[in-house]
């Protein structure tokens, strides 16, 4: 809900809204008076579905428009993946939104930082497997969501990418970021899940005419298996292939160290953050437009 400051004003004067007025004549509201004022007015408003963790909650989403991440917002909301409250989650996603905080920003600043804290928990033995999947699944209830509610808004005739997580990989937190961000940057999407045949692909890619294929990587695999899937796409695509591939993942950083090894490096866009894909993606207007990777 978008609130005029004037019907701020009127309900802080008429004494709806409990207020402090401070030296410089600007009126303060805590976090409380407002949660309860909201609770009488609109008891549905993401605001008051972040519970009492919403004192946290406010302050981080403050931070993360100033470019970081609170360690205080990031064990509220592993707190709340555990509990599998992927409502709160999907709350606080909206509230930081309309904040203007990105959703590349959310998810390298904070799913980000969530993700390497339960991966250092569950190398100590802090967490078990199944704590570590069921982190997973409630993010991944938080992205299916997200998606639902930006699709409508691509156009018929946005071009299409292949997307999907490499043969062998289960994981597809990163794959699912991805959609999203492509979604966001106007991109039809055909998503493949995980564990996709090289093969299925390059099979997608010519049916939907897609410019690029899309791959994910975790940092299980070798740096000479991600090169050796990005080759065979490569081979299926043949020279006069019409797509370029882009690569993401925590598996990529060694990887794009043996790009040279591949028969068509010009043709490899690799990505570290999610910031750098999403502004890449917006960028790619046309399969006549292959932005080229430089590895340095």
């Amino acid at each position: 809900m978008e609130t005029h400051e004037s019907s701020i004003k009127r309900w802080c004067n008429a004494g709806d809204l409990p207020c402090e007025t401070t030296a410089g004549g600007h009126r303060r509201i805590t976090i409380g008076a407002l949660a309860a004022f909201a609770s009488r007015v609109q008891p549905s408003l993401d605001f008051l579905l972040l519970g009492e963790d919403r004192t946290i909650a406010i302050p981080g989403i403050l931070t993360l428009r100033r470019g970081k991440v609170s360690a205080d917002l990031t064990k509220v909301v592993t707190g709340w993946l555990l509990d599998a409250e992927s409502f709160r989650i999907t709350a606080l996603v909206r509230l930081a939104r309309g904040f203007g905080v990105s959703l590349s920003a959310l998810y390298d600043r904070l799913i980000g930082e969530v993700m390497r804290g339960v991966g250092t928990s569950w190398a100590s033995g802090a967490f078990q497997i199944g704590e570590e999947h069921r982190i997973s699944e409630s993010i991944l209830d938080v992205l299916y969501g997200l998606q639902s509610a930006i699709e409508p808004g691509i156009p018929e005739n946005a071009p299409c990418a292949v997307l999907g997580a490499m043969r062998g990989e289960d994981h597809v937190t990163g794959a699912m970021m991805v959609r999203t961000l492509l979604s966001e940057a106007g991109w039809k999407v055909a998503y493949l899940g995980r564990d996709v045949p090289e093969e299925d692909l390059v099979l997608f890619q010519r049916k939907v005419n897609a410019p690029i294929i899309c791959v994910s990587a975790t940092v299980s695999r070798s740096p000479e298996s991600i090169i050796a899937v990005l080759q065979r796409l490569q081979e299926l695509g043949g020279m006069d292939a019409g797509f370029i591939i882009a690569v993401g993942g925590s598996g990529i950083k060694a990887a794009r160290r043996l790009v040279h090894q591949l028969s068509q490096p010009d043709r490899v866009v690799f990505f570290e953050s999610a910031t750098e894909f999403a502004s890449w993606a917006a960028a790619f207007q046309s399969p006549h437009v292959l932005v080229r990777d430089e590895t340095n």
